[in-house]
């Protein structure tokens, strides 16, 4: 359908600078599963748990160079799936196995992207200024669209046989997070030492976007019809900016970088215990809100119907509308598509809890989050984590982790990198695997620490 293909090939471009930004973003953190609360180091600890930043032991100064976190994955084929398959021609049993993994579940193929870039961050002591950008892409295709794909239409060729694209769509976002981060050691108590932090984040909202499939038939017999019917609402990027205009707020204007505008607050703690075991706690998003400027909004509707007579002629026709800001009110169709975009716009709000505990070359890190309330960036409603790290020679680290969702989700995680002089250069791997999500993670990443 045209309105999906269009939008969704709209909001990949954003979305592929961008992805919300996850609890394992930095690469040391993807490869110990992303436990890494209790770890955080200097400008990462706004990222993680801004008390970090008050801890005994904590750098003196940091400096984060780029760090790029790429997710890609499906809800129904794996890694090897893609490898196995690419580029090869497909037989029956190929075509059959393919399908199958998408008629068990749900019917529907789904395949995301999700890229997190962090092009600075920077701390002295137990202040860190950062910037990151963030968002996500995913389109699906109902399993009659598969199917279409893979046997071309000689399995429904019969009279009144035909396909639908039905559960085909997409959606998309991006947005950019400014953030300062500012701790409190608090000193001894009877458990040990206390550090409390703090982290104000200014969100920027740059796309938002959905596009579905209403109804659709295609058949060859009797005659040959053709019919798809769509929606999609997105946030108005402008056509032919020579510049994009950039404030601290939302813009009517559709040459604005900002769509949307929002806040939020981060409260973290640490206890250290003795010299090697640090407990942590981080309330994400304790006090949060998001908007996004509704006059930058815009909805499409296209309906194409090509209909082969008995005569042998064809019968066209096309009906489409377009309303802007104010006016997808006046719709109810298109006020509902836009009241269920908006009704989940902001970020998700989080408990996570840490442990490390360091003992010679050896680090041991294990951690766990509950979800409180669900958002844009889809956090699980819980997860565990563990992972540890080995360091030869003293600057070169070996990193391997583990989490899961408690329900359906693995993941497992490796990593490594080279400390020398304070230059930290990282990189991690991780596979999302027995979920109905797998995929792969991949993180790179440069700072320096001292």
């Amino acid at each position: 359908m045209r309105t999906t293909k269009l939008v969704i090939a709209a909001l990949v471009v954003p979305a592929a600078l961008a992805a919300q930004l996850p609890t394992g973003f930095i690469p040391r953190s993807i490869a110990l599963g992303g436990s890494y609360t209790s770890l955080a180091r200097g400008w990462e600890a706004a990222f993680s748990n801004p008390a970090m930043l008050g801890a005994t032991g904590r750098p003196s100064f940091t400096l984060g160079l780029p760090n790029v976190r790429v997710e890609t994955g499906s809800n129904s084929y794996t890694l090897s799936d893609f490898e196995k398959y690419a580029n090869k021609t497909l037989d029956s049993a190929d075509k059959a196995y393919l399908l199958h993994q998408i008629t068990r579940d749900d019917s529907v193929l789904t395949i995301r992207g999700i890229v997190a870039a962090a092009p600075v961050g920077i701390s002295f002591g137990s202040i860190a200024l950062s910037a990151y950008t963030t968002g996500q892409v995913e389109g699906s295709l109902g399993a009659d669209a598969v199917e279409l794909a893979l046997y071309g239409n000689a399995e429904r060729s019969g009279p009144g046989q035909y396909f639908t694209a039905n559960g085909s769509g997409g959606t998309g976002w991006a947005a950019t997070v400014l953030a300062g981060s500012f701790a409190l050691p608090i000193g001894e108590t009877a458990l040990g030492r206390l550090a409390l932090g703090v982290t104000y984040k200014r969100v920027l909202g740059h796309a938002l976007g959905r596009a579905g499939v209403l109804s659709s038939k295609f058949q060859v017999n009797p005659n040959f019809v053709a019919r798809a019917e769509g929606q999609a609402i997105y946030t108005d990027e402008g056509g032919s900016c020579g510049s994009r205009s950039f404030s601290l707020s939302a813009s009517a204007d559709p040459c604005s970088l900002n769509a949307g505008s929002g806040y939020g607050v981060d409260f973290g703690a640490v206890l250290q215990r003795g010299p090697n075991l640090t407990l942590s706690a981080v309330l994400v998003n304790a006090l949060a809100s998001m908007t996004w400027n509704t006059d930058r909004l815009v909805y499409e509707y296209t309906l194409d119907t090509l209909a082969e007579r008995p005569d042998g002629g064809v019968d066209t026709l096309s009906e489409s509308r377009t309303l802007r800001g104010a006016a997808i009110a006046g719709d109810p169709i298109a006020r509902t598509m836009r009241d269920s975009l908006l009704a989940n716009s902001g970020f998700s709000q989080l408990v996570r809890v840490g442990a490390s505990l360091r003992k010679g070359w050896i680090t041991l890190s294990a951690g766990g989050s509950v979800r409180i309330k669900q958002g844009l960036d889809e956090q699980p409603a819980q997860t565990i984590s563990a992972g540890g790290e080995l360091r030869l020679l003293h600057i070169l680290p070996i990193r391997a982790g583990i989490s899961s969702d408690l329900s359906n989700t693995v993941v497992l995680s490796a990593g490594s990198g080279i400390q020398l002089l304070g230059v930290n250069l990282d990189a991690s791997i991780a596979s999302i695997s027995g979920s109905n999500r797998p995929g792969v993670i991949v993180g790179l990443g440069a700072s320096l620490i001292w």
